[in-house]
Parts: structure tokens; C-alpha cells; sequence
């Protein structure tokens, strides 16, 4: 299934929603504007054309029409068609991309105490999917409720519900659309992030995860190139250099929290991974010589 990756930030922002019936016979006009447009179809069949690629949108579907496309309804609907529509800003896709291809386990760069601006990130929306309409038509419903009575008291909550509506698509599109394997290495990163104090423990991860530590092992790396216990350090060397920017704990204890006991070992692996000691790193970061 094709997918459209944007950059965020910014979020996506609703311009309008809305919710028709159309009657047999009506057909969408045709229209090329800068905006996302949004097609929820609960009922019915509608037929969309952009740039000569056509869709029939059956009850249950979504068909995202991009900015400054040609979309024309092509053949008007055959019978009781209801629709909800939104439409988005956002600066056009980065690329469309295949939901099998998405890297879902790649790290992005965390912001820092340092940083003014925020890092480059991207989120994922399907092209034309079907639905599971029970856990999107909430969100749909109270957007027309808060869009009808729209104020400053209402113009946040919109676009905090806007931001749930993407959320679960990325999220039911991640799950239904993921390779066993790749599903296997997101729930090995899960665990090494909740166990990201305690030393690394083969047999409990199999315990955990219901899988051999082997088969999960070869289903991170294909995704990340580590091995649980690489990606565990990674882990905890990213949670070291946050305490030492932000905090001024003691390097023993900084160790402690991140669940390596051993101080000496806990500097040699740190200098290992950047190339410097968690005391020349705090005073780099610190702006200190």
C-alpha cells in the first residue's frame, strides 16, 4: 500500500471538515487547489479521478487527494453515498513510499536543552485504504461537533482530535500492513526501552516476547544493523548524554540510572561510543575546557 510521508514539524492543519449525503447522481466537480482533501466514505461508492489515476472509494475507505492535483469526480454515484470530508495545509508529500518500506524503527535525533529549533521528523498517511470505521468515526463525529461551534475554546481541542484521527491511521496502517518481522523489531525496541536499567537478559526477553532471542535478534538488525544488546547501549549512552547536558549528578550515578553499576565499565563504554569520556563530554556539551 502506497503511503505519503510528510515532514512534521509542523503538524497538518485542519482548514474545514465536513459531512455529506449525496443522492444518486451527484458527482464531485473538478478542482486543483493547494490543500490536502481528505475522503471518508461510509457509505456508497464515490469515483475520484486525480491526474488521470482513477479510484472507486467503496464504504469503508479513505482516498487522500494531494495539493495542486487535478481531482475530478469521474462517473457520478450510483446510489445513497455518504462522505466525510476534510481538508488539510501542509507543504506537499516528501515522497510516496510503499507501507512495507517505511523505516519505522529508525531513531530520529532527541532535541536538547542546546538546540533552538527542532529536528527534522516525518508521520505517514495512507494514499487509498480500507478502514476500521468503529475506531475512526469518533474522532470524525466530535471533529464536526467542535468544527460547528467552533471558538477559542473549541479551536484547540479540533486540532488535538485532528492529531488522534492521524495517529491511529498511521497506526492501524503500521500494524496491518508490517511484515511479522518488522512488528518483532518494534516490540524489541519496546522491551529494551522498558528495561532499558536492568542488565540485558537473553532468556527473559524470550519470556517476554514469546520468540527466540536468535529470531528477534535477526529481526532488529535487519531493521536498525544492531544486536539487542548494541541497540541497549545505544539506548542507555543517548540517556547518559541527556543527565550529563541537563543535570549535574555524579558520572557513578548518571551509570546507576541508566542501569550500568559499574562505573569504569560505564566510561569505557561511553568514550567507546563517543569518543570521549562522560566528563569531557559534559564539559564539551557545557561549553567548558
Amino acid at each position: 500500500m502506497n503511503c505519503l510521508e510528510l515532514t512534521i514539524p509542523p503538524l497538518p492543519q485542519l482548514v474545514t471538515i465536513g459531512h455529506s449525503i449525496w443522492d444518486p447522481g451527484q458527482q464531485h466537480l473538478s478542482r486543483s487547489f493547494n490543500l490536502y482533501d481528505m475522503l471518508f466514505v461510509m457509505k456508497g461508492t464515490l469515483y475520484m479521478t486525480e491526474d488521470d489515476i482513477p479510484f472507486e472509494i467503496a464504504a469503508g475507505s479513505l482516498l487522500v487527494l494531494e495539493p495542486n492535483r487535478l481531482h475530478v469526480g469521474h462517473r457520478p454515484c450510483e446510489e445513497e453515498t455518504e462522505i466525510y470530508w476534510l481538508h488539510l495545509a501542509h507543504p506537499e508529500p516528501v515522497r510516496t513510499i510503499n507501507s512495507g518500506q517505511i523505516p519505522w524503527s529508525t531513531p530520529f535525533t532527541k532535541g536538547t536543552n542546546l538546540d533552538v529549533t527542532p529536528h527534522r521528523q516525518v508521520m505517514y498517511i495512507p494514499k487509498f485504504t480500507s478502514l476500521h470505521t468503529p475506531s475512526i468515526l469518533p474522532f470524525l463525529q466530535r471533529m464536526m461537533e467542535l468544527h460547528l461551534s467552533l471558538s477559542p475554546a473549541t479551536s484547540l481541542p479540533l486540532q488535538g482530535q485532528l492529531a488522534g484521527l492521524l495517529t491511529e491511521l498511521q497506526s492501524a496502517m503500521r500494524l496491518q500492513y508490517a511484515p511479522r518481522s518488522r512488528i518483532l523489531c518494534d516490540q524489541t525496541i519496546s522491551y529494551l526501552e522498558e528495561h532499558i536499567t536492568r542488565p540485558f537478559d537473553a532468556k527473559h526477553m524470550e519470556e517476554t516476547l514469546h520468540f527466540h532471542v536468535d529470531y528477534l535478534s535477526r529481526c532488529l538488525k535487519k531493521y536498525t544493523g544492531l544486536s539487542p544488546l548494541q541497540y541497549l547501549h545505544e539506548l542507555q549512552m543517548s540517556k547518559a548524554k541527556s543527565l550529563l547536558e541537563n543535570t549535574s549528578l555524579p558520572v557513578s550515578e548518571i551509570g546507576v540510572l541508566i542501569g550500568i553499576e559499574n562505573a569504569n565499565y560505564f566510561i569505557r563504554l561511553f568514550r567507546k561510543k563517543l569518543g570521549m569520556t562522560p566528563g569531557q563530554y559534559r564539559s564539551t556539551r557545557l561549553g567548558r575546557t
